[in-house]
């Protein structure tokens, strides 16, 4: 088959070959009719050696089958890498959840812890102004301002 792809040499061959004349034409009687048998047994030995080089039903029914079984096991390979992948993102995913609420809640109490600073702070301002500031018993009650002898 591969000489009958490779170009015009198969063509010119072909080109060159006698004409079968018809039994009613005015070639019938003329010598280019008695080359008549052998162009004819090399063309029908051509055809066979087309023919014999061509696929077969079952030869193209047997590749179909292979490129589908390899396509099918590249396609269980992607679903397996797809699989690990999807675990995988969920576990992360888990993680994200769980660091995302350790971090509210962390917020939160610094939320919480600012608020308690700043009425401390507060305090501690209001009792200055007052002049109360001293704990009580660090100091004799003599030395202690009117407001802490309650």
């Amino acid at each position: 088959m591969d000489e009958y792809l490779a170009g015009p040499q198969g063509l010119s061959d072909a080109i060159d070959m006698p004409i079968p004349a018809s039994p009613g034409s005015s070639l019938a009687g003329s010598s280019r009719g008695t080359n008549e048998p052998a162009a004819l047994s090399q063309i029908s030995l051509d055809i066979a050696a087309i023919s014999s080089s061509m696929l077969t039903r079952r030869d193209k029914s047997e590749m179909v089958a292979e490129l589908r079984a390899v396509i099918r096991e590249e396609i269980a390979a992607v679903r397996a890498d797809l699989t690990a992948l999807e675990h995988r993102v969920d576990a992360l995913d888990a993680e994200h959840l769980q660091i995302t609420h350790r971090q509210q809640a962390a917020d939160l109490a610094t939320t919480r812890q600012g608020n308690l600073l700043l009425d401390l702070r507060r305090q501690v301002e209001d009792l200055d102004n007052r002049g109360c500031w001293r704990p009580k018993g660090s100091c004799p009650t003599s030395y202690l301002p009117a407001c802490s002898r309650t």
